[in-house]
C-alpha cells in the first residue's frame, strides 16, 4: 500500500475512533480529513483496482481497504455522502469485495448484508450481493446456478462461467463505468472463488462422495461456500489423504470446527467400520458441540453421540455403541466408556484432541496424557491423532510424539478478523488526572496514534439528584477505569470485561458489582441496557431471579442489560447467558476464563482488567502464561460478526504480559503437567528419604490423576492369560509411551516407571479376587476398592433391601464415607472459603445443602433457608457437588454393586438410582428420566416430576416424555406462570 494512502488511513482511523468515543470534535491535525472525504474515497478506489491487477496483495491491506470503505458505508449520513457524490451501495460493495478478495468471506459477508438488496434480481450487482451475502433465499440467476453447481461437483461449468464473464466485462466499458466496474469486481469474486471454493479444495472435489458434506455447509447460516486459508493449508497439506498423526496450530477463530467435521466425514465416509472421536476438554465445549457438530454428523447419516456426564459412564452414554460413528466427549468421560467397552474401543481409529495445550492443566492435563498414551499403545494398530491448539509454540515435538512427522505440522497465522491492541495510561492524580487510549503501541510509529482524554473527570462527573450539585464518581481504581473503558466501547460491539479471578473485589464479581455501582449515579457513559434488546430481557431476568434471587450480583447485572459469565454458574444457566450475547440481546458481558475455554461468542471488544490470578495462600498474584492470554484474546472479533476486533489492557503495569502476545509472539511451550508431577514426587521422595509404594501412591491426593491414568491403560493391556513379569514389563515399556517419558532426566524417568510398574502388580493382585474385572467393567478407579471395602461396604447390613433414594439413613451413610476422601473436604472448604480446621463446621452444612438439593429444592431457597451467600453455594454446588462428591459417589456405587453381583445380589433400586438423582437434583423417578431425556431446566424436570408423581394411580412412566410435554400444553397458563417464559418454551423444545 502507499505510504501516503497508509497514513491518510490511518488519520481516518484515529477520526474515526474519536467518534466512537463521542469525543467532541475531532483535533485540529486531523481536522482535513472531514474536507476532502471524496479525495480519500477516490484513492481508496484507485488502490482497490490497482491491486485486482497485482499478483501479491497480502490479506492485511486488503482488509484495512474494507475496513476503511465500511467507514463510508456504515457511520456516515445520506446528506453527508450526497454532498460528495458518494454511493453508499457502491462503499458496501466496495468494502465487501476488499474483504473476500482478501481472504476474508466471513467480513464480506456481514459487510454485504449491510446493503439494501437490489431491485433487480437479474442484475450485475443483485449477483455481486447474493454471492458475497448468501442470504437464505438467492434471487439472482447467476448466485443461484454457481450455488447449484458448487453443490453438485459441477467445476467445469463454474469454469465456463468465469470465461463469460470476462466477455461481459469487455462488453460493460461499452455500457458505462458503473456497469463496468460491477462486472470486473464480479469476475475477479469468481476467479478468487475458483481457487478457494469447497470442492475446488478438497481431494478429488467433484466427486459425489463429497456431496452430503458440501450441502451441508452451503445450506447451513451463516452459508459456507469457500474455506478459510488456514483450512485450506491443512487439506493442501495432506490432512484428508495422509494417514498419519497430523498436528495443527491455527488461532482461535481460523475455522477448527469446520475442518474437523470435515476431517470427521472424510474418515468415517472412507472407513465404513470404524469411529472417530474427538476429545475436548470442558463439559461447556461439549454441550455446545451437541448441538451443531453433532447433529449435523447424525444429518449427514453419520451417528454421532456426546458424552460428557462424569468418569463412571450412564446407561445412556453407553447404550448402542455399537451403532455409533462418531463421539464428542471429555477425557474423563472416554477414558470411563474405553474400560467399560473395549469392542468400542478396538473401533476408534482416529483421534482429534481439541484444545490440547490443556496437556498442561494440572490433573486434567495428566488424564489427558494418559489417555493418548493409551490410545496410543493400544494392541495392534494405534489410532491416528490430529492434535489441535490455537497456542502451542513446540507443536512439533507432541506431533512426533503421537506418531507424526516434519510433514504432518501444519502452522497458520490467518484469523478471519483482525485485532488491534490498546492501552489505558493514566495521567496526572486526583480531579486534574485523565486517562488516555493508546492504540497499536506495539507497532510502527505510523499506526500509532493516542486518543487523550479517553476518559476524564467530564466522564465521571454528575448532578446529585437530592442536593442538585455536581458530584465526581471516584475513578482513580483500575477496576473503575477497566468498566468505564468497556461503557465506551458498546456502541462499536459487543464488550467483553475479563477477570482473572472469579471471586472477591478483584475478579469477576467485584467488576460486576463496580458496574451496578456506576450505573446507580447517572454518569455521562453508555448504558448497557442502551444497547440491550428490550423484549428479551424480562423472560431472562425472571428465569434468573427465580433461581438465583435478586440480590444475586448476577442478577442485578442482567437486570441492568450484562451479564456475568463464569466456571461457578450452572451450565444451564451459562447456556441462557450465552444465547444472550450471541443473539444480541446484551452487549456486555463480565467473564473469566471460561470465555477462553472453547465457547464461541461475538465479542467485538475485549477490556482485560487483570491478567494476574491470586492463588488461596500466596501473597503474590500469578501472571497468566502468554498463550493462555493469547487464547483469550483471540475471541475478540468473531468471523461472520466483526470484521475487526479491539483488546484494551486497562493496567498499564500488565502490558508488558499483553505486548508478547500483540506482537505474535511464540508464547510458553506446552509440556505437560505429568512431567512437572513426576519432578516434583521426585524431589519429594528424595528429601523425605521414602521409597515409592502402592501405599504412597493411593494415600496422597496430588498423585491420584496419575494412578487414575495409569491403572486405566494399564488395565486394557491385562489379560486372563499374561504372566506377572510379562505384565510388569510391558507396564514398563507403556511408561516410555508417554510425552513425560521423552523430557525427563533418567532418574526421573525410571522413577515413572517405577510408578507403571508398582500399579500392574496392583491390578495383578487383583486378577484371583475377581476384582479386576469389577473395575474393568465399571470404569471405576482402583484406589477406591480399598474405600469402598473398607468404609462403605460395612456401612449398611442389607444394600440389596428396598430404600428411598431420598431415605436420610441411605444419604447420610454415602455422605459419611464420602467424606472420608480428602477432595471432598478440600471443594467444600474452598467453596466456603474457610481454612481446614473449620472442616467439621463446614460438614453439617454441606450435608444439608445436598439433601435440600436432592430434595429438589432451588438455588434461591436453599440460600435463604440456610442463609448461605449464594457465590459460595454455586461454588460449592459446582466444585464439590457436581463434581467431587458425584464422582466418589458414581464410582463408589459402581464397585458396591459388582461386589454384591459377586454374592449373587442386586443393589436396591433406591442406591443404584442415588447416583443419577445426586447429580441432576431430583427427587423422584419421574423427575430423574425427564432429565435423562434432555430437559435442560431443573425447575422445569423438578416441577414436572412432582407433577406426575403425584398422581394416582401412579402413570406408566415409559411414555413420561409424552406425558409431560402434553401435560405443558394442556394446563399451559398455569405451567407458565409457575416456570416462567423462557424455562416453558424451552421445556416444550426438549420434549418436543
Amino acid at each position: 500500500m502507499r505510504p501516503s494512502l497508509q497514513r491518510w488511513i490511518n488519520n481516518a482511523d484515529t477520526a474515526r475512533h474519536l467518534r466512537h468515543f463521542q469525543f467532541a470534535q475531532l483535533p485540529i491535525e486531523l481536522g482535513a480529513i472531514d474536507h476532502r472525504l471524496d479525495d480519500y474515497y477516490i484513492s481508496l478506489v484507485g488502490e482497490l483496482f490497482a491491486n485486482l491487477h497485482q499478483p501479491q496483495v497480502v490479506p492485511a491491506d486488503w482488509a484495512q481497504l474494507g475496513n476503511a470503505f465500511l467507514q463510508f458505508s456504515v457511520e456516515m449520513t445520506e446528506d453527508q455522502l450526497g454532498d460528495r457524490g458518494i454511493s453508499r451501495e457502491d462503499a458496501t460493495l466496495f468494502a465487501a469485495a476488499a474483504f473476500y478478495f482478501g481472504d476474508f468471506p466471513a467480513s464480506a459477508c456481514l459487510v454485504m448484508r449491510r446493503s439494501a438488496r437490489p431491485a433487480n434480481p437479474a442484475s450485475l450487482r443483485a449477483a455481486c450481493y447474493d454471492f458475497l451475502a448468501r442470504p437464505g433465499t438467492l434471487q439472482s440467476d447467476f448466485s443461484r446456478a454457481v450455488q447449484d453447481e458448487l453443490k453438485a461437483g459441477d467445476l467445469d461449468r463454474i469454469a465456463l462461467r468465469g470465461a463469460a464473464l470476462r466477455e461481459r466485462e469487455a462488453r460493460a466499458l461499452e455500457e458505462g463505468p458503473e456497469i463496468w466496474i460491477v462486472a470486473r469486481l464480479l469476475r475477479g469474486l469468481l476467479e478468487r472463488f475458483q481457487q478457494t471454493n469447497l470442492r475446488a479444495v478438497l481431494p478429488q472435489g467433484a466427486s459425489p462422495f463429497w456431496t452430503p458434506l458440501v450441502r451441508s455447509l452451503v445450506d447451513r447460516q451463516p452459508s459456507s461456500w469457500e474455506f478459510f486459508p488456514s483450512q485450506i493449508q491443512a487439506i493442501h497439506g495432506g490432512l484428508l489423504t495422509n494417514a498419519n498423526s497430523y498436528a495443527m496450530q491455527m488461532p482461535t477463530g481460523a475455522g477448527k470446527t469446520t475442518l474437523c467435521e470435515t476431517l470427521l466425514y472424510w474418515h468415517l465416509s472412507a472407513h465404513p467400520n470404524d469411529v472417530a472421536v474427538l476429545l475436548v476438554p470442558f463439559r461447556s465445549l461439549a454441550s455446545e458441540l451437541k448441538g451443531t457438530l453433532v447433529t449435523r454428523l447424525n444429518a449427514m447419516g453419520l451417528p454421532a453421540r456426546c458424552a460428557y456426564g462424569g468418569t463412571v459412564p450412564s446407561g445412556d452414554e453407553v447404550h448402542g455403541l455399537d451403532q455409533i460413528r462418531a463421539m464428542v466427549a471429555t477425557p474423563e468421560s472416554l477414558s470411563g466408556i474405553l474400560s467399560a467397552e473395549p469392542a468400542f474401543a478396538q473401533r476408534i481409529s482416529l483421534v482429534i484432541c481439541d484444545e490440547g495445550h490443556l496437556l498442561d492443566s494440572d490433573a486434567r492435563g495428566i488424564g489427558l496424557e494418559l489417555l493418548l498414551a493409551r490410545m496410543k499403545s493400544r494392541a495392534g494398530a494405534a489410532p491416528r491423532f490430529v492434535f489441535v491448539s490455537a497456542i502451542v509454540p513446540n507443536i512439533e515435538e507432541i506431533n512426533a510424539w503421537l506418531g507424526g512427522t516434519d510433514q504432518t505440522v501444519i502452522r497458520s497465522a490467518y484469523r478471519p478478523a483482525t485485532a488491534e491492541f490498546a492501552v489505558l495510561q493514566p495521567l496526572g492524580t486526583g480531579a486534574a488526572a485523565t486517562i488516555r487510549l493508546a492504540m497499536h503501541p506495539h507497532e510502527a510509529p505510523e499506526r500509532r496514534f493516542t486518543l487523550d482524554r479517553f476518559l476524564d473527570r467530564n466522564s465521571f462527573t454528575f448532578a446529585n439528584p437530592l442536593t442538585r450539585r455536581q458530584n465526581t464518581y471516584g475513578f482513580a481504581s483500575v477496576k473503575t477505569q477497566a468498566v468505564a473503558a468497556a461503557r465506551k466501547l458498546l456502541p462499536m460491539g459487543t464488550t467483553a470485561i475479563f477477570a482473572a479471578n472469579k471471586r472477591g473485589d478483584q475478579g469477576a464479581e467485584g467488576l460486576a458489582r463496580e458496574l451496578v455501582n456506576q450505573l446507580a449515579q447517572p454518569l455521562p457513559l453508555p448504558a448497557p441496557m442502551n444497547y440491550a434488546q428490550p423484549g428479551a430481557l424480562p423472560p431472562c431476568i425472571a428465569y434468573i431471579e427465580a433461581e438465583y434471587g435478586a440480590a444475586w450480583i448476577g442478577s442485578q447485572a442482567v437486570r441492568h442489560g450484562a451479564v456475568l459469565h463464569h466456571g461457578d454458574i450452572p451450565q444451564e444457566t451459562r447456556e441462557v447467558l450465552e444465547a444472550l450475547i450471541r443473539d444480541n440481546a446484551v452487549r456486555l458481558v463480565i467473564c473469566t476464563s471460561t470465555l477462553a475455554e472453547g465457547v464461541n461468542l461475538p465479542i467485538r471488544s475485549l477490556v482485560l482488567y487483570s491478567v494476574q490470578r491470586r492463588r488461596p495462600g500466596r501473597q503474590q498474584p500469578e501472571a497468566m502464561l502468554a498463550r493462555d492470554i493469547k487464547n483469550l484474546v483471540g475471541r475478540a472479533g468473531r468471523a461472520g460478526v466483526n470484521t475487526k476486533g479491539l483488546v484494551i489492557c486497562a493496567n498499564p503495569s500488565q502490558w508488558g504480559l499483553v505486548l508478547p502476545v500483540a506482537a505474535q509472539g511464540a508464547g510458553e511451550s506446552v509440556r505437560g503437567s505429568l512431567v512437572s508431577l513426576v519432578r516434583q514426587l521426585s524431589n519429594f521422595l528424595a528429601r523425605q528419604g521414602m521409597a515409592l509404594s502402592n501405599e504412597f501412591l493411593e494415600g496422597v491426593g496430588a498423585v491420584y490423576p496419575v494412578v487414575d491414568g495409569v491403572d486405566s491403560t494399564l488395565i486394557d493391556l491385562i489379560s486372563e492369560e499374561v504372566g506377572e513379569d510379562l505384565f510388569v514389563a510391558r507396564a514398563r515399556e507403556l511408561a516410555e509411551q508417554t510425552f513425560a517419558a521423552r523430557q525427563l532426566e533418567p532418574a526421573q524417568a525410571e522413577l515413572l516407571r517405577d510408578v507403571f510398574e508398582l500399579r500392574a502388580r496392583r491390578l495383578i493382585g487383583l486378577r484371583p479376587t475377581g476384582q479386576l474385572a469389577w473395575v474393568r467393567e465399571t470404569g471405576a478407579k482402583v484406589r477406591m476398592l480399598a474405600s469402598v471395602s473398607a468404609g462403605l461396604w460395612p456401612a449398611r447390613p442389607n444394600w440389596q433391601d428396598p430404600v428411598d433414594v431420598l431415605d436420610d439413613g441411605l444419604r447420610t451413610v454415602i455422605l459419611e464415607w464420602a467424606w472420608t476422601h480428602d477432595e471432598l473436604q478440600h471443594a467444600v472448604l474452598q467453596g466456603f472459603r474457610v481454612e481446614a480446621d473449620q472442616a467439621e463446621v463446614a460438614k453439617p452444612r454441606f450435608f444439608e445443602i445436598v439433601r435440600r438439593w436432592m430434595l429438589g429444592e432451588s438455588f434461591v431457597e436453599i440460600g435463604q433457608r440456610l442463609q448461605i451467600d449464594m457465590d459460595d453455594l454455586l461454588a460449592l454446588h459446582t466444585r464439590a457437588i457436581t463434581y467431587t462428591l458425584q464422582t466418589l459417589v458414581e464410582q463408589g456405587l459402581s464397585l458396591l454393586a459388582r461386589r454384591l453381583q459377586a454374592d449373587g445380589l442386586e443393589l436396591a433400586a433406591g442406591v443404584s438410582n442415588f447416583t443419577q438423582q445426586l447429580r441432576f437434583g431430583a427427587p423422584n423417578v419421574a423427575a430423574r428420566l425427564l432429565a435423562e431425556l434432555g430437559v435442560r431446566h431443573r425447575r422445569a424436570y423438578v416441577a414436572l416430576g412432582n407433577a406426575i408423581s403425584q398422581r394416582a394411580p401412579p402413570p406408566d412412566l415409559t411414555n413420561i416424555k409424552a406425558n409431560a410435554r402434553d401435560g405443558l400444553r394442556q394446563h399451559e397458563a398455569e405451567w407458565r406462570a409457575y416456570l416462567g417464559d423462557l424455562i416453558y418454551a424451552n421445556t416444550l423444545k426438549d420434549l418436543a
